[in-house]
């Protein structure tokens, strides 16, 4: 079977290029330094010397740190909802802050709210992680609409000497009225259906369903062949997959972290760090294993040079110097080992957590910039184990890189004395 390498690239360009999709990547991208900046505040409240722990509890800090950490997670919802509504109109050139604050709206009016003697309120698991969904949504069925008003001048038009900021303000007045009516017309029919909460309708008939992909070993094993086939292609796997599956990841995450800060056990192995930090560590294909060996054990000018030039960016997961300097990218060779290593990767990390051996990720959402070791300490609580299996996983993955990088590197020696032979 022969793969047509043009066509493979032009359909992934096409998925990875599609609006809707890319609206979606940069909106979690934008909530991302939210998600960071409360695991901060977790593991500074959960510090591994418990004198220190002991202390910040005893001065009355530690309830102040989850407070915080809950004020930003609690939040990503909002954020997703408001991001992805702007970045979806920033692509139609259509006013991004009216589209951000409509769906905003649309996906409060969507989320139940709590009535008790203190008053009402909203749950804040809604307005976090768990409202991912309706506020993805949301945001684009409204500002779809919102553009269909919009493009047909179906607005209220202001005079010329009206300042524009104004001007933009009531052009919003009738596609808002529009949207946020139609989705009052939905939550009546709902209700009239016997459906009291849209988030736990919109989970239980899409969330679910995608959550195998990101619950099970099966599942993420998928995920990973998948995103390693489009790099070997030179296409970026992970903005393929991420805008449908980091919603999940970063919700069995948020999972974890409610579970840790509640002092019970955390339900989830396979999280955004445990794909992220733990898996592919040196970023696509597990290549800090690769960069290891091109900078310790190379033979060839080539690899030698490119060993020392590669070896500082991929030990921050910037992978790219080494796939298309070696190259791994359309390189057919590599495609064994490129593969292999994640998938034993994966297969190892996550059963040493699933035996006990290895603490799992606690919902901290470490920085995908943050070297392997450190990734793997940090994203396990501050546990020596979740450093311990990255140095094991490196390793693993160095034996399986080995026979084909000594290949590769043997080849290019060969043909480095070639020339020099000629050249006397």
């Amino acid at each position: 079977m022969k793969f047509n390498i043009g066509k493979i690239q032009k359909f992934a360009g096409k998925i990875s290029n599609q609006r809707h999709l890319i609206a979606l990547r940069d909106g979690m991208a934008t909530a991302m330094p939210l998600i960071i900046i409360g695991s901060v505040f977790m593991l500074i409240a959960n510090f591994p010397v418990e004198a220190f722990a002991k202390w910040l509890e005893t001065i009355g800090i530690s309830a102040f740190l989850n407070k915080a950490t809950d004020a930003t997670f609690g939040i990503v919802g909002l954020v997703v909802t408001f991001a992805v509504a702007y970045h979806l109109a920033k692509h139609y050139n259509i006013d991004r802050m009216s589209a951000g604050m409509i769906s905003l709206a649309s996906f409060v009016l969507l989320t139940p709210v709590l009535t008790s003697d203190a008053g009402n309120g909203f749950p804040l698991r809604y307005l976090g992680t768990s409202g991912l969904f309706v506020g993805i949504i949301a945001a684009l069925v409204s500002t779809e609409i919102f553009k269909f008003f919009v493009k047909r001048n179906i607005v209220i038009k202001m005079p010329d000497t009206v300042p524009p900021n104004v001007a933009k303000a009531f052009s919003a007045i009738i596609p808002g009225g529009a949207i946020i009516t139609m989705w009052f017309v939905i939550l009546m029919i709902f209700k009239a259906c016997g459906i009291d909460n849209v988030h736990a309708l919109i989970a239980n008939t899409i969330a679910e369903p995608l959550s195998v992909l990101t619950k099970t070993l099966p599942g993420i094993l998928v995920v990973i062949l998948i995103q390693c086939f489009f790099w070997m292609f030179g296409i970026h796997g992970a903005q393929v997959t991420g805008p449908i599956l980091e919603p999940l990841l970063i919700l069995n995450s948020d999972a974890n972290r409610v579970a840790f800060q509640a002092g019970q056990e955390v339900p989830n192995i396979i999280t955004y760090e445990f794909l992220y930090n733990f898996v592919f560590s040196g970023g696509a294909g597990c290549v800090m294993a690769l960069a290891i060996l091109v900078f310790f054990r190379s033979k060839s000018q080539e690899n030698k040079a490119l060993g020392k030039l590669s070896i500082a960016p991929v030990s921050f997961q910037v992978a790219e110097p080494l796939l298309f300097g070696f190259p791994t990218i359309l390189n057919f060779r590599m495609v064994i080992p490129f593969v292999m290593a994640p998938v034993v990767t994966t297969l190892i990390t996550y059963y040493a957590m699933y035996f006990g051996w290895v603490a799992k990720p606690i919902g901290a959402v470490v920085p995908w910039t943050t070297p392997p070791v450190i990734a793997g300490y940090l994203a396990s609580g501050n546990k020596i184990s979740g450093a311990v299996i990255q140095i094991v996983t490196i390793l693993v993955s160095m034996l399986i890189y080995y026979p084909f990088f000594k290949m590769d590197d043997n080849e290019k020696l060969h043909k480095e004395q070639e020339v020099a032979a000629q050249n006397k």
